[in-house]
């Protein structure tokens, strides 16, 4: 998937909150802005009590790049997958994966990009993370993550350097070794501040200032030489260069390194891996990738005689326009010679996987003479397999093999039937358990499909099941990330979503089984990327808010568009602003202004846009709406949660929320009108957690556990027909449901 950005906004307290710290803890204030004047009122509550959920995902399958997987060499059954942006998984005898680190909250989202695992040689039940998703000065430093229970608990040591989890390179191979001899030693190859080593099972690590380059893409020990108890003595390292020479190789340990003689110049490893018989294989490209490389190899060395052999299945053809480089290489434990190996970037013939049982020597292309079981994720049949960046086949099963894409995992069972001219088949039901979208929008309608939504990547979903991937697939036309979706609170049928089609948006009159795509373009969003939008209860207004332009309005379904007067401008950069629509009248629309912390409020159906008088925190969340509450307004910012009751003319803040990020509305609590309310944010000096209020936010009840946080939380929403359930969309584990626990 493209590089998701995420950025935190600290903003100071202000006057208000040094206010609220001046009075003693038995007598706490409530903050109201009235027309511009502070008002201070008493109020007390007791700590969040907890209310025990039961969270599990609402199943797509895959949706994200996989960029790695890894069979442990010694115990069978034993695999894990690692994903740019969604953490890391175990497989599960059940026939699913486990996600292992929804322990981390907002503050560690950029943990849930995982550069390299590592599997313990020695110790199955040893298991390393090499995490941190981004490189830029702006990004945090990367972490590893150590656990002794197979990622089911973790420590952590932080590192003074970037990683790049969801960068560039990040499904080349595996970056962080466990020396299978001593596995006290570790190796972390870095993206760019070069070689690391650990000698105390990760919790501290130095760099290895004697190695010649930064910018490494795999460590690989030879286990063959040494001896248990003592580091092994021959260490390879791949560095992305293709100036100088690519491929490292130390003979004690990893106290010198010496470039090989003879290698391929001009391209650099990205995969190695020695089969049974000592034979060296390795995958060149051009380009870390996922996208952009053009040129590519694979070469095999005999490393006792340093010999190459070029065996290369088919070589780059730019005459013809067939460019692409090798990415993905696994060998059979089993049977020396026996090799895969997959290309990376080849669009204009389609990438392909390659199988050898000759040690290169002749090749046979499986793509044409397989087949492919979309079943369990209907959405998949029209995409074909992409960023295929790495392949593994089972040490202890050689017809089981699994290669990553762009969208999810492919596996097979019979990976030896191409030998005898066979189809090979492949199944994306391996995908069970994984669930690796980014959300970008949540709706639950009274009416009609419990949850529709818009997904990065892949435009989005109506949920009729909440346990099956839409049969239907994603929305058709779909146009690849849906930012905006919105729905007619009095006709919810009618449902509208934003795009990054020619018109920017489409509108469904049938709960979003079928869709269409607006007539014509909002001038702003002709010239900036599509932003939200908002529809009115009655279904009659669509307001949309471009990045980077004001509002427009339309009451012909997108046919027609007028700009908005007095609309804020939209941020063109990463940062969302979002109209939002009352959800009981159909003239009122509300644009909370991140940048200045104005709510500006349109009472004539979003023609004109007015300032509201109340001047709120900046960097805020998404402003929400109550469902049957004309004129209720609430705003989630890192000040606190401020609510108005007069269609945003004046906010009050709300006692005990410290910060709000997002905020969501459901079922009203039994014998209630008021309609439950759903918080991601801070309540009382709490961590970043899940939150909900059945009492207009008087009080809050905990919902989240330590292990249950998902990373970065970007929108929320509960359900207006099942008291207490909560919908939390997440940057990189799919959608989450939410229920409170049986008693």
């Amino acid at each position: 998937m493209p590089t998701t950005i995420t950025a935190r906004f600290d903003s100071q307290r202000g006057a208000a909150r040094a206010l609220l710290n001046a009075f003693s803890a038995e007598n706490v204030v409530r903050l109201v802005f009235l027309a511009g004047t502070l008002v201070v009122s008493r109020a007390a509550e007791p700590a969040p009590a907890a209310q025990p959920y039961v969270w599990r995902n609402v199943q797509i399958l895959g949706g994200g790049f996989v960029t790695g997987v890894v069979f442990h060499p010694a115990q069978r059954g034993l695999l894990y997958a690692r994903t740019d942006v969604g953490g890391a998984y175990r497989w599960l005898p059940s026939g699913r994966w486990l996600p292992l680190n929804d322990d981390l909250g907002r503050d560690d989202a950029e943990q849930l990009g995982v550069v390299s695992l590592a599997t313990d040689p020695v110790d199955p039940n040893n298991l390393y993370l090499a995490c941190g998703s981004y490189l830029p000065d702006w990004a945090h430093d990367g972490v590893i993550l150590r656990s002794t229970d197979q990622g089911g608990t973790w420590e952590r040591t932080a590192l003074p350097i970037k990683l790049g989890g969801n960068a560039d390179g990040r499904s080349m191979g595996e970056r962080l070794q466990v020396d299978p001899h001593q596995n006290r030693v570790l190796f972390l190859g870095s993206n760019q501040n070069g070689l690391w080593q650990s000698a105390d099972r990760g919790r501290t690590w130095a760099r290895a200032n004697n190695f010649p380059a930064t910018k490494l893409t795999f460590i690989l020990f030879d286990a063959r030489g040494g001896e248990a108890g003592r580091p092994t003595p021959v260490i390879y390292a791949g560095v992305a260069d293709t100036q100088q020479p690519a491929l490292y190789r130390s003979t004690d340990g990893g106290g010198q390194w010496t470039p090989l003689p003879g290698q391929p110049s001009g391209l650099f490893p990205t995969h190695a891996a020695f089969d049974s018989a000592g034979a060296l294989y390795i995958t060149y490209s051009n380009g870390p990738g996922p996208n952009g490389t053009t040129d590519g190899a694979v070469w095999k060395l005999d490393p006792a005689g340093v010999r190459w052999t070029n065996i290369t299945p088919t070589p780059p053809n730019p005459d013809s326009k067939d460019t692409f480089s090798y990415g993905g290489l696994a060998v059979d434990a089993q049977h020396p010679g026996t090799l895969m190996v997959t290309t990376l970037d080849r669009w204009t013939n389609g990438d392909e996987i390659f199988r050898s049982t000759d040690g290169g020597a002749t090749w046979t292309a499986l793509r044409a003479n397989s087949t492919w079981d979309y079943s369990a994720a209907p959405y998949t049949a029209k995409l074909k397999p992409h960023w295929m960046g790495a392949i593994a086949i089972d040490p202890f099963d050689s017809d089981r093999a699994l290669f990553v894409t762009g969208y999810g995992l492919w596996g097979t069972t019979h990976a030896t039937a191409a030998d005898t001219g066979a189809p090979t088949p492949w199944t994306f039901g391996v995908n069970a358990g994984l669930e690796e979208t980014v959300v970008t929008g949540l709706v639950s309608p009274p009416a009609g499909a419990p949850l529709l939504s818009a997904i990065g990547d892949f435009a989005g979903f109506r949920h009729d099941d909440l346990n099956v991937t839409p049969p239907a697939g994603a929305y058709e036309p779909a146009y690849s990330s849906n930012p905006g979706l919105d729905f007619a609170e009095n006709v919810p049928g009618k449902i509208v979503r934003t795009h990054s089609g020619p018109t920017r948006g489409a509108y469904s009159l049938d709960g979003g089984r079928t869709w269409k795509s607006f007539a014509a373009t909002p001038t702003g969003a002709a010239a900036h990327a599509a932003g939200k939008i908002a529809l009115s209860p009655d279904g009659q207004r669509l307001v949309v808010l471009p990045k980077g332009a004001g509002a427009f309005v339309s009451t012909d379904d997108g046919a027609t568009w007028t700009p908005s007067r007095g609309s804020p401008t939209a941020p063109a950069g990463y940062k969302t602003m979002s109209p939002v629509s009352d959800r009981v009248s159909s003239e009122k629309f509300y644009i909370y202004d991140s940048d200045t912390g104005r709510v500006h409020v349109s009472a004539d159906g979003g023609a004109t846009f007015k300032p509201s008088e109340t001047v709120l925190p900046t960097d805020g969340g998404t402003l929400r709406t109550a469902p049957g509450l004309e004129g209720e307004v609430w705003v989630p910012t890192p000040g606190g949660l401020f609510r108005s009751t007069n269609s945003g003319r004046t906010f009050a803040k709300l006692d005990f929320v410290d910060a709000a990020d997002q905020l969501g509305f459901g079922h009203p609590p039994p014998g209630q009108t008021h309609p439950a309310i759903f918080l991601f944010g801070r309540v009382r000096g709490s961590a970043d957690l899940l939150f909900r209020s059945d009492d207009a936010g008087r009080t809050w009840a905990l919902l989240n556990d330590p292990r249950h946080r998902f990373g970065w939380i970007g929108v929320i929403t509960g359900d207006p027909r099942v008291f207490g359930r909560v919908y939390v969309g997440t940057g990189g584990r799919g959608i989450v449901c939410g229920e409170p626990s049986p008693k």
